[in-house]
């Protein structure tokens, strides 16, 4: 029974119940459906909250009264006054008539539009998986009324396109959207469950993940594992964490994004997500770890007034023939667990935000789309009551239940109480406002909420190197910075490549730190950006810069295993830049120096100099490089080979160490006069330098010219403290130049 109206009803509520009504169809819904606004006492605050409710095959259930439902605020019961059916018509079940009219001339937009938004992961499936997925979701948005407006965002790359009623023009951007799933080189074959069950297991000491580890070595290794091999995995266990997380993480900031957009887009929004899903850890602490921006983005579309639905474009079963887990175990049991892997998150965060997540393994997912169109074709507003301790403003948890059998309910879990006497907010959960009844008014930008430590740096870091540098010196706590940094709003929303070259300096310098913590965070974000400053398709000059930098960043920092999975796609990417060739070829011989490469992979060594050496601006130092290799392996006579070709350009640092090395190798080859030459030609390019000094005191001294030796000797004892010799910086490539390189990026974003 409906409460008696006593005065008048609050304008918000007003405004905000008629609002919805209009959305039944703008004129579309007959009088047989319409049901009466609901009405309010006005000595009571009242917020609306919307669900829906359907029976087991998505077909919205009518006739339910307030008495048929429960809810709960912080896990407090409230009295529920009203319950109001709203519906929808969809386009193609309009007349010829209905259709035309509603199509005719500029569009009649109800008071309260209802906004649809298609979501495309594209990281997270291939072209041939997307395909037809794509043209059913096309089907889809041709069978909504003509009145909603439609949005399109496919990210990371792809087609962005506003709230419209134009659905032929997304519809005809969506045809262009491609999966750009972009897998790790590997050396194992490794499966998703595989990846988020061992990447913890060396630190766990759980027994039954032990277990499983030895299974997977033995599976890849052979029945005699040598050590080399299950190190490698090891590491490549580490290493897909990394990427996956980076890649996840990445993702998720991006659809954080378009949920922040849509908190200021009146309406009843709806958010349909089409993904194969991301690997990520179902354990406390594991890997791949994207929990703490997945709760962000929960609560993002919480905020936002959204519901989510998720079509989970299951791969699984067809992803075990592929190359790179050719060798893994594919038994039924094994893909359901990989399939478990790569949807959960998807779910928990589509029921957060009151929809619901939707496999599809095979064929268009026609079924979906039906269902999706189904439920949102109508919901209930609820005219609720909340209590006085509600009413603070915040966010609070919100659970809805129906009496009625068989029903299937779905609503958001969170709500935002305004406080007594506020009017209703823009986009919270009563679904309208004043704003959304005045098509003059155009809502706010949503609130960028950028923490006060990362907008000091920002701040820091447009004045200059040297007082941002200073700043960062002072961070206590680096691991924590980073956090909020991820986890905040971009300092230059306006400039993703200003805050990529922030991220890249934020990240070094936690690598740089001795807390294992700040280091983990740095490798995090690196991995993020890696996948955020991809350009679609071709590499831009801003992408290839920002590589180069962060490579030369791990020579220096000598981080060859965390390079590694970095530089080969980086080379991918930018296949004209030498310097990346170089770099890694350099990363690849400080892993062998540390004996974590593949086995016998000095072949592969040389094959990364010879790419550098292919190119002018690197050709020199990548010949030099390669010969003290081939000097080390002891292929004097291939070494000798290289070394000889004179260098061209006169850097003095790949000179001096050209003669520094062909003195060496001709040292080795007997030819000890040829040897003294080269060191004295080191010396003349590099006067004082202490590494030519002490190879040319060694060679006189066995040669029997004690006097010289002890003239050399006396040269290195008393050489002053700021002498430099570019030996000492050999193993650390371009990070020599690191400064140089970092500002030539800024000067690329400025």
């Amino acid at each position: 029974m409906r409460p008696p109206m006593r005065t008048r009803l609050t304008p918000a509520i007003v405004v905000g119940m008629l609002g919805a009504a209009a959305l039944c169809g703008a004129g579309q819904q007959t009088d047989a459906t319409r049901q009466p606004t609901a009405t309010f006492r006005s000595s009571l605050d009242v917020i609306a909250v919307d669900v829906q409710v359907s029976d087991r095959t998505g077909v919205p259930l009518a006739g339910l009264g307030p008495d048929k439902f429960q809810v709960t605020i912080n896990g407090r019961r409230r009295r529920v006054l009203s319950a109001e059916l709203i519906q929808s018509t969809s386009a193609m079940s309009l007349t010829a008539v209905e259709r035309a009219a509603a199509t005719a001339g500029p569009p009649v937009r109800p008071t309260l539009a209802r906004v649809v938004f298609i979501a495309i992961d594209c990281l997270s499936f291939d072209a041939s998986a997307s395909r037809h997925v794509i043209a059913a979701a096309r089907t889809f948005i041709d069978r909504l009324p003509p009145t909603d407006e439609v949005g399109l965002f496919a990210y990371p790359y792809g087609p962005k396109i506003s709230p419209t009623t134009d659905h032929a023009a997304v519809g005809r951007s969506l045809a262009t959207v491609m999966g750009q799933r972009n897998l790790p080189s590997s050396q194992f074959h490794l499966r998703p469950a595989e990846i988020v069950d061992l990447s913890g297991v060396a630190s766990s000491g759980d027994a039954r993940q032990s277990s499983l580890l030895e299974s997977v070595v033995v599976r890849e290794c052979g029945d005699t594992p040598d050590d080399a091999c299950r190190r490698g995995l090891m590491l490549e266990l580490s290493e897909a964490a990394i990427y996956y997380e980076g890649q996840g993480n990445a993702g998720l900031g991006m659809l954080r994004s378009l949920l922040e957009q849509l908190s200021a887009t009146n309406g009843r929004k709806t958010l349909v997500l089409l993904s194969s899903g991301m690997i990520a850890s179902d354990v406390p602490g594991g890997r791949p770890d994207i929990s703490e921006l997945g709760m962000q983005v929960g609560k993002e579309a919480a905020r936002s007034n959204t519901s989510v639905y998720t079509l989970f474009l299951d791969t699984a079963a067809t992803d075990k023939f592929q190359a790179q887990v050719r060798g893994a175990d594919k038994n039924l049991q094994s893909v359901a667990r990989d399939s478990e892997i790569l949807g959960r998150w998807l779910d928990q965060f589509s029921g957060a935000a009151g929809g619901a997540l939707f496999n599809v393994h095979v064929g268009t997912g026609e079924y979906a789309f039906d269902r999706v169109l189904n439920e949102i074709s109508a919901y209930y507003l609820l005219g609720v009551e909340p209590g006085d301790e509600d009413r603070d403003g915040r966010t609070h948890e919100i659970k809805v239940k129906t009496t009625q059998k068989n029903a299937v309910i779905r609503g958001r879990r969170w709500v935002m109480v305004p406080t007594r006497g506020a009017a209703v907010p823009e986009n919270g959960s009563a679904g309208a406002s004043e704003a959304a009844a005045s098509k003059e008014k155009t809502p706010p930008p949503p609130r960028r909420v950028v923490s006060a430590d990362i907008q000091a740096l920002a701040d820091a870091f447009d004045r200059g190197e040297p007082d941002f540098q200073r700043r960062l010196a002072d961070t206590q706590d680096l691991a924590a910075l980073l956090r909020n940094f991820r986890t905040s709003d971009a300092p230059w929303p306006d400039a993703p490549g200003k805050t990529a070259v922030f991220a890249l300096e934020l990240a070094v310098a936690a690598l740089r730190s001795d807390t294992p913590d700040a280091r983990d965070a740095g490798g995090r974000l690196l991995a993020e950006y890696n996948v955020r400053v991809r350009q679609p398709e071709a590499a831009d000059a801003f992408e290839c810069s920002w590589l180069w930098t962060e490579a030369a960043a791990l020579e220096g920092l000598f981080m060859p295993d965390a390079a590694i999975v970095l530089l080969p796609r980086a080379v991918e990417r930018c296949p004209h830049e030498g310097r990346l060739h170089l770099a890694h070829a350099i990363i690849s011989e400080q892993r062998w120096l540390r004996g974590t490469a593949e086995t016998n992979d000095e072949a592969g060594i040389l094959e990364r100099y010879q790419a550098a050496i292919d190119f002018p601006d690197t050709a020199a130092e990548a010949r030099m490089r390669a010969a003290w290799f081939l000097c080390r392996l002891g292929r004097l006579d291939e070494a000798l080979a290289l070394i000889d070709v004179r260098p061209s350009g006169t850097d003095p640092y790949v000179l001096y160490l050209t003669n520094l090395v062909r003195g060496q190798i001709l040292r080795a080859r007997g030819r000890l006069d040829d040897a003294e030459k080269a060191y004295r030609d080191a010396l003349e390019t590099w006067p004082g330098a202490q590494s030519a000094r002490v190879a040319l005191m060694t060679l006189r001294l066995s040669r029997g010219d004690r006097q010289e030796a002890a003239k050399l000797a006396e040269g290195v004892e008393t050489a002053s403290a700021d002498q430099f010799d570019p030996w000492w910086t050999y193993w650390l490539g371009d990070y020599r130049a690191y400064p140089a390189i970092v500002a030539k990026l800024r000067e690329i974003v400025r």
